[in-house]
């Protein structure tokens, strides 16, 4: 059962690798992956806001911050968390929920409520899509999302999600092999390829997300270094996912030797290391580094 299974998904994984990684190679050279335009006044306005709002609770300065939210005057790195904003759509941004009914700042604190011009800011910076550059006032003019960019930034939103299934495929993989290695149960075997070949298809579709949603994404500070390893590091697990597949296939053609299974193990296990990193730092973009600091 699992062979009939797995084999029309090889030949699947075959099709969508010649299709995607030309593509993924062809977006990640082009312009179209350059940094979004430089943003409006109204990031600095909003930046303002919240310096006079709510650093209290969630200021970079603030030992515990509430909720491990401690960055609001980082734009890029607020707008980057799914969980608080949802570019171009204030009624679904949890932040801008609590600020028009005047769940924050805390009532219980020293910091007034919004006022309603400054709420109308707030909405429209997540209408005009989170720009995060803060600069003089009237300095730089507002650029509106194109139906290009609105389109590819859509298409991002769904990188997040996608995550975790090459996440799990290819860590999966790695007990699965070993279980195999101790027990010679082809189920386990049947299992590693099916696991290996799903987490590469995922890995490759998740890797192409990311960098749609990195064209509209802004970040600043140390979280662009942050950024740039979570970039590499899950572009670089994609085409690593390819490599455990394609060697996983021969060492199943050959009848798993042992060499070709202890090269597919070892690399297997690079795949997993690679994974997992580039997963904590990419949850290190919405959260922050110490987000397993218990």
């Amino acid at each position: 059962m699992v062979r009939l299974l797995v084999h029309p998904l090889v030949n699947d994984v075959r099709r969508v690798a010649r299709a995607l990684v030309p593509a993924l190679i062809l977006l990640t050279s082009s312009g179209v992956w350059a940094a979004g335009d430089p943003s409006a006044p109204i990031a600095t306005q909003v930046h303002a806001i919240f310096q006079a709002k709510c650093t209290e609770c969630h200021g970079p300065d603030v030992t515990h911050p509430k909720g491990k939210f401690g960055y609001v005057l980082d734009l890029a790195r607020v707008a980057a968390n799914p969980k608080m904003i949802v570019p171009g759509n204030p009624a679904r941004s949890e932040l801008y929920q609590m600020v028009v009914h005047n769940e924050m700042p805390d009532p219980k604190g020293d910091s007034p409520p919004l006022t309603p011009v400054e709420k109308d800011i707030v909405k429209a910076w997540i209408e005009a899509g989170t720009p995060a550059y803060v600069g003089p006032v009237g300095a730089i003019t507002a650029s509106p999302l194109t139906v290009r960019r609105r389109i590819i930034r859509d298409i991002g939103q769904f990188h997040p999600p996608s995550t975790h299934f090459p996440i799990a495929l290819l860590i999966v993989a790695l007990p699965a092999e070993l279980l195999w290695m101790f027990t010679r149960n082809g189920a386990w075997k049947g299992a590693v390829r099916f696991c290996v070949a799903l987490g590469a298809i995922c890995a490759i579709v998740t890797a192409t997300l990311g960098w749609c949603d990195a064209t509209v994404t802004h970040y600043g500070g140390d979280t662009l270094k942050i950024l740039a390893w979570h970039r590499w590091l899950g572009t670089a697990t994609a085409v690593w996912a390819v490599l455990i597949l394609a060697l996983s296939e021969l060492a199943h053609r050959r009848g798993n030797p042992e060499s070709l299974s202890r090269s597919f193990r070892l690399i297997l296990l690079v795949g997993v290391i690679l994974v997992s990193v580039a997963g904590y730092l990419g949850a290190s973009l919405i959260y922050g580094l110490n987000h397993f600091v218990w």
